[in-house]
Order: C-alpha cells, then structure tokens, then sequence
C-alpha cells in the first residue's frame, strides 16, 4: 500500500498502470443545499469526467417539516436540484445513490419512520437511473457488474432497528452473500452502506454499535475471494480504514461532507479508531476512485479540485 499526501506530483509518481482507467468513478456525501461558493464543489467533480458519481447518502436534509409531508419532501429535492452546479453535473455525469438517515426522514431516523415507503419511492424518482426493484425488496438495495467490478449497495434504514440490534435484517445479508456468489469472479467488489463498517470506536451510527450483525456482514464478505471494499459516508469527514478479519484485508472509503459544515472527529474516538490509514479529511472534499488491471487508487480532491490524499493498494 501506499499513502501518498497532498501533491499531484504524488500521482505522477505512481506506476503508469495506477493512470489506466478501466473504471474511474467519483463518491461522496452529506450534501446540505448551502452557499453558491460550498455548491462549486459539483462543479470540480463535474470537471474530473467520472464515469459516474456515487452518492453515499445524506444527499439532501430533510427539516422535522418536511419529513412528515411528502409535498414537502418533492418541494425540498426540487430546491435542492435548483443548484445550478449540481443541476449541470447531474446533467452530464451518470448517477447512481444510496442514502441515509437525512435523505431518509428524520435524524438517525429507523424502520418505525412512518413515511418511510413514501420517501423511498420520492428518493428512487430522483435518482432514477440507479437499479433499484423497490417493487420486489420493498428496500433501496441494488447491485451492479461493470466489467470485473462489482456493486453491492445497501440500505442502512428500511431494517433498522434500536442500537444493538440491527441496521441491514438477514434478508438483505442473505441476499448480500448471493450477490457474492454470483459474483465470485468479480475482482473487486464494493459495497456501499450510509454508516461506517470498520471503524472501532462507537462514533455516531457506525457499525460497532451492531456487533453481532455488524460480524455477520464482515464474515459474509470475508467469503469472497477477491477484494473488498466498503464505501461509506455520514461522519462529515473523510477516512481511509484497512481491517484485517478472518485473514480478509477490508478497505473502506469513508467519503463527507460534500457542502455540509465538517465534523473532525474527537476524543475518545481519536485514540480508538486504530483501523484509519494516516489522519482523517477535515475538510469538503469528494473522492475518485479507479480500478485498473493492477491497482485500486483512491484519490480525495478539496473544493477546489485540488488533491488531498492518495491511497494506491495492489489487486
């Protein structure tokens, strides 16, 4: 692995295979609507010519409001469409989604959420080109096989229950591990959930707060033979976390705030989160990641497009 800071000059020095873009794709999260100067950023990613963009949930904030209207809940998306950066790089650039408690219902919103199918069906008209069979799962999971990659995305709200109990209910994981059978041959999978997977220290709605369930997810995926990456947003800053279970070495990109304000994390979780790869993002930023024959490159830009942090590992 290598963990590069801060300079183009860093990806220049990577080996030319790193530069191939057999899949190049662009993620992020935490999208509050805010001023014309925080919306740029769709504007950078917009620039990088994605094969397409990945939201990772909290991709509009419902108000107490709107979450109780459906009205409401169409009027808030349309707002949050009208931004002409966003308008443009939704235009141009393919889109696929997951989402999270805001673009859900309310805050750390779970399967009691009354309106819950209503807005499943609202978030499904907006990003109506990701593959979702609301109909046949009565969730917003879906997957996806682009060549030897992968897709498993995941709803982290529609099972939900207290903490303790579950985030994703055996039928999705079921159907997670046939996924993975399907796609043995796959040489990456990436799976996609609102909440972090591999961060050790109880922090907001990570998954550590679900042991058992949260087990049962690592050792499904540890099954699989190829390699395995989680995409993640939610904790409005950007890690990279590499966690060694049952001789499976898991990667998660954890990628947010895209707009909304940032939260860098705090003591206790500071000393316990012993999975992070180098320091945390502390600041807007987007991440691109490309799979080529040989290396899976994560690459986080700034609000300016400019490069923060890279992360090359070997397939």
């Amino acid at each position: 692995m290598k963990y590069l800071v801060g300079s183009v000059a860093a990806l220049l020095a990577l080996p030319l295979v790193a530069l191939g873009q057999n899949l190049r794709f662009a993620a992020g999260s935490c999208a509050e609507l805010r001023t014309p100067e925080r919306e740029a950023i769709f504007a950078r990613i917009e620039e990088k010519k994605p094969s397409f963009f990945f939201w990772l949930g909290d991709n509009t904030y419902y108000t107490a409001e709107e979450w109780n209207d459906s009205t409401l809940m169409v009027k808030n998306w349309e707002r949050r469409l009208s931004s002409p950066p966003l308008a443009s790089m939704m235009k141009s650039v393919p889109q696929r989604a997951i989402w999270d408690d805001h673009d859900f219902g309310p805050n750390d919103a779970d399967s009691t959420y009354a309106l819950r199918g209503v807005s499943a069906r609202i978030f499904s008209s907006i990003f109506a080109d990701t593959p979702f069979n609301l109909a046949k799962y009565g969730d917003l999971r879906w997957s996806e096989r682009r060549g030897a990659v992968h897709f498993i995305a995941l709803d982290d709200r529609t099972h939900r229950g207290p903490i303790g109990t579950q985030v994703l209910g055996k039928g999705q994981l079921e159907w997670l591990s046939l996924e993975l059978e399907q796609n043995r041959d796959a040489r990456v999978v990436f799976v996609a959930v609102g909440s972090q997977v591999l961060n050790l220290a109880e922090s907001f709605e990570n998954m550590v707060r679900y042991p058992k369930e949260r087990l049962e997810l690592l050792d499904r995926c540890a099954r699989f033979p190829g390699r395995v990456v989680f995409l993640t947003g939610d904790r409005h800053h950007g890690e990279v976390e590499e966690l060694q279970h049952r001789e499976k070495r898991f990667i998660e990109v954890c990628s947010s705030p895209l707009t909304s304000k940032v939260f860098p994390p705090r003591s206790p979780e500071t000393e316990e989160n012993t999975t992070i790869v180098g320091k945390p993002i502390n600041q807007e930023h987007f991440a691109v990641i490309t799979v080529t024959q040989q290396q899976l490159f994560v690459e986080y830009f700034n609000t300016k497009g400019e490069t923060i942090v890279n992360v090359a590992y070997e397939l």
